[in-house]
């Protein structure tokens, strides 16, 4: 998506009153996260694949989770991670791309963007709240039927990790943690 095509998009927007989301240039072809960031002119837009590994600027698309404008989600197959994460979604990218393991430069595009250290990252973003949005994918990554189930493995796992939110401790319950995963679907 060039910076370009992201301004022109979101100015229709703003004219017709309608919400936009965008899968952002995953080769780093139009430009860098700097690039769309600067496009967007502080104006709301909704980010699939925030984590990168189902598309988006890579490595650093996770920098939009820092801008207030930004509604960043994550895409449900990477909820939460767990020791098979990387082999499922390099054997999904594979599949849903049409690459080939037999060709090198595919093997390596898809493990440039199936990166444990920002998968890991994602469970603790969601678990602060800076990622908004569990979601499906209308294309390879998505699986919509899971969404609900993920966003609450996810939420216990943090749980387990993490211990309760700040808002929860002393209380007896999960309260502040079951309203931050409700409002992810």
């Amino acid at each position: 998506t060039t910076p370009a095509a992201i301004d022109c998009c979101l100015d229709v927007a703003e004219k017709y009153d309608v919400q936009i989301a965008i899968h952002t240039d995953t080769l780093n072809e139009s430009g860098m996260v700097e690039n769309t960031c600067a496009a967007l002119k502080g104006r709301t837009i909704h980010t699939y694949h925030t984590e990168g590994a189902g598309g988006g600027h890579a490595p650093d698309i996770m920098k939009l989770c820092g801008e207030s404008n930004v509604l960043p989600s994550s895409t449900n197959p990477t909820r939460p991670f767990t020791v098979n994460t990387i082999d499922e979604h390099l054997d999904m990218l594979m599949v849903c791309h049409h690459l080939d393991k037999r060709i090198p430069e595919d093997v390596a595009f898809a493990e440039s963007r199936i990166r444990g250290e920002t998968i890991a990252a994602e469970d603790i973003l969601h678990d602060m709240g800076a990622l908004s949005i569990v979601a499906s994918d209308s294309q390879a990554m998505g699986r919509v039927g899971e969404v609900i189930t993920r966003t609450w493995q996810t939420a216990h796992k943090m749980k387990q990790q993490r211990g309760p939110l700040p808002e929860d401790t002393g209380a007896d319950n999960d309260n502040f943690r079951a309203r931050r995963y409700v409002a992810k679907y």
